[in-house]
C-alpha cells in the first residue's frame, strides 16, 4: 500500500482527513501533520519518521500551499529522499483520489492522477451551463 503524508498549516491536514472519512469510510495509511509548535527541523523530523516507520511501503506527501514553511520543509525532504514524491496544494478531491488509485495505479503515475483530480475539481460554477 503506498502511504499518504498530508502536511498542513494548523489542523486542515488532520480535516481534510476527517472529512475523506465520513466520504470513502475508513482507511489506513494517510497520516496528518501540522507544523504548529514545530521548528522546520522537528516538522521534517516527524515526516521522516513516518517513511521510516513505514518503510514497506512507498510513499507520496502533499502539502498545503507551494512557497509555505510546510512546503519548504517538504522541498528539503525531497531533496533528501528522491522516492518520496512531494504536491503542493493538497485538496479533499486530492486526497479522494489518492485513496481510491494507490492501489491500482502505478506508483511513478500516482502523483499526476492525484494532481490531474485536483485540477479538474477547481471549476467556476456558471449557471448558464446548468
Amino acid at each position: 500500500m503506498v502511504i499518504g503524508i498530508i502536511v498542513t498549516h494548523g489542523r486542515l491536514a488532520e480535516e481534510l482527513l476527517s472529512t475523506a472519512k465520513v466520504i470513502y469510510g475508513n482507511f489506513e495509511g494517510c497520516f496528518a501533520v501540522t507544523n504548529s509548535a514545530k521548528s522546520p527541523q522537528a516538522l521534517l523530523d516527524e515526516i521522516h519518521s513516518l517513511i521510516d516507520g513505514n518503510q514497506e511501503s512507498r510513499c507520496i506527501v502533499l502539502t498545503d500551499f507551494f512557497g509555505g514553511s510546510c512546503c519548504h520543509v517538504c522541498m528539503k525532504l525531497r531533496m533528501e529522499r528522491d522516492d518520496v514524491p512531494v504536491i503542493t496544494g493538497v485538496n479533499l478531491p486530492m486526497i479522494l483520489a489518492f485513496l481510491n488509485k494507490r492501489d491500482t495505479v502505478p506508483f511513478d503515475g500516482l502523483p499526476g492522477e492525484i494532481i490531474g483530480r485536483g485540477h479538474h475539481s477547481i471549476q467556476l460554477i456558471d449557471p448558464e451551463s446548468f
